[in-house]
């Protein structure tokens, strides 16, 4: 009907950054796979070198009471122990810089795959990753849960680096770090495939914060929290105060050792001491960067913080815990949170600076709506569009693309804003076709969805539509296509 399922080259990019982030393969060389054996074997591991330092330690005061001679057993014997410890720590090294280096890989994937050579295209690029990874999200099954949890990191870090930029035209952000390497007219690379200095020392380190940020509920103590000793609880369940102070406890511990230690700062390559003073300085202000950012989500009222904070309760709600997904709830995710802010949670700045860039309807969100005729007249039907547009002028009124026209699946069709008067998620929408009889009603349904079952769940005037049987299709994937 529309060419085969299957996934144009964007999607599949998308996919496998996603895979990157989060996956269960049998290499385990995600970064969340990468954590989680870091956690598991910290323990031992420094137990061994202590073991080793100890064994180096033993032979050394042994040879104190009498020099041995250069050939001697005790000599050999020394010489192997520091050997062995030295292999040990070499090896523990080239572990912690492959972590480092996959960390800084993927999140060089996401600053290049969301941002352009212009701060439109990077609108455009960042709205068709969020929209992506909404449309690939099927919001219902056993694994509906799993599912989003896999794509949320990804997604709280486009919206972090747009709010980012959102809060420094706004001159709203008062951070010496940022402000410092801000540069307007050298914000974004002159190049595809290529960084400038702001991406590299700032955009990048906040997209490390946000993938960084609930890493540390992969150590067993966090666990054993969520799962219960015996790993029969549900953790996803709604934890008791107490339990959830402790988890935020050990999420926040464990992240930052994580950080510090599983992650740590990168090795100089060269011979320059000005150089490697330079890289040392630059690598230290980049950890203690994403510290700050860390431990502000904590607290974000005020602090830079609401950078990772604001994002991540946002990609929590769209990517619910809940067993029962409800499409219908998304366009509330900016209402909460704006009322998160009223409470004093997150700023109001950072709160509203969010709800202009992404409006009320996410990127990827199916809309109904009443068409015009060419007297912009309402028809007497309902049409399908999605969400492809970020900075919407009004809030409640999204930019979209056409998918369907006369009840019919379209491929490129064009762009439009959908005002509230005529988008059936509001009532006022609705009432305009209650006139219409029931059969009428069931006829443009049943040529709108695809199978008897999802019918069965709809309204006969649907409020929205779920847009991921559509999305499968490898020729209707380039929504973003200028029309």
């Amino acid at each position: 009907m529309h060419g085969p399922i299957k996934r144009s080259l964007f999607t599949q990019s998308v996919v496998d950054l996603v895979r990157q982030i989060q996956d269960s393969s049998p290499l385990k060389n995600s970064l969340f796979e990468q954590a989680k054996a870091y956690f598991d074997n910290a323990d031992k591991e420094q137990a061994n070198l202590e073991y080793l330092r100890g064994e180096v330690d033993l032979k050394l005061n042994a040879n104190a009471k009498r020099k041995p001679k250069k050939d001697s057993p005790q000599a050999k014997a020394l010489k192997q122990a520091e050997l062995a410890l030295k292999r040990e720590i070499s090896r523990q090294e080239d572990e912690r810089l492959n972590r480092l280096h996959n960390f800084n890989r993927v999140c060089e994937q996401i600053v290049l795959l969301c941002e352009g050579e212009t701060w439109e295209s990077t609108q455009t690029s960042s709205a068709k990753v969020l929209g992506t990874l909404q449309l690939l999200f099927t919001g219902e099954g056993q694994r509906v849960i799993q599912e989003g949890q896999v794509l949320k990191p990804a997604y709280k870090s486009v919206i972090s680096l747009r709010l980012l930029d959102k809060l420094l035209n706004d001159n709203d952000i008062k951070h010496d770090y940022i402000n410092s390497r801000y540069q307007l007219d050298a914000r974004y690379a002159e190049k595809a495939n290529s960084l400038t200095s702001f991406q590299k020392e700032v955009a990048m380190p906040v997209v490390m914060a946000c993938l960084l940020q609930d890493i540390g509920l992969l150590h067993s103590d966090a666990q054993t929290l969520l799962k219960g000793e015996k790993g029969d609880l549900d953790e996803y369940r709604v934890l008791d105060k107490e339990d959830r102070l402790e988890l935020l406890k050990q999420n926040h511990i464990n992240t930052m050792a994580y950080l510090t230690q599983g992650l740590g700062a990168d090795n100089y390559r060269g011979n320059s001491r000005e150089e490697r003073t330079e890289f040392n300085a630059s690598e230290t202000a980049r950890i203690k960067f994403i510290v700050a950012l860390l431990k502000g989500a904590l607290q974000p009222k005020l602090g830079i913080g609401n950078l990772i904070r604001v994002p991540q309760i946002y990609a929590s709600f769209i990517f619910s815990t809940k067993k029962s997904y409800d499409f219908f709830s998304l366009p509330k995710a900016g209402l909460l949170i704006n009322k998160t802010a009223e409470r004093g949670g997150v700023s109001v700045v950072a709160a509203n600076a969010l709800l202009s860039i992404i409006g009320h309807f996410p990127q990827g969100f199916g809309i109904t709506y009443i068409p015009k005729n060419n007297k912009n007249q309402d028809l007497d039907r309902y049409e399908y569009a999605i969400v492809i547009g970020l900075n919407p002028v009004d809030p409640f009124v999204p930019t979209c693309r056409r998918v369907t026209r006369n009840l019919t699946f379209i491929a490129n069709g064009p762009s439009l804003r959908i005002e509230t008067a005529n988008n059936l998620y509001f009532q006022t929408a609705k009432r305009k076709l209650e006139h219409m009889s029931p059969e009428r009603l069931a006829e443009i349904l049943s040529k709108l969805s695809s199978n008897f079952e999802e019918r069965m769940e709809l309204e006969l005037i649907p409020s929205y539509w779920n847009p991921y049987s559509y999305f499968s299709y490898e020729k209707l994937q380039n929504l973003w296509k200028l029309s």
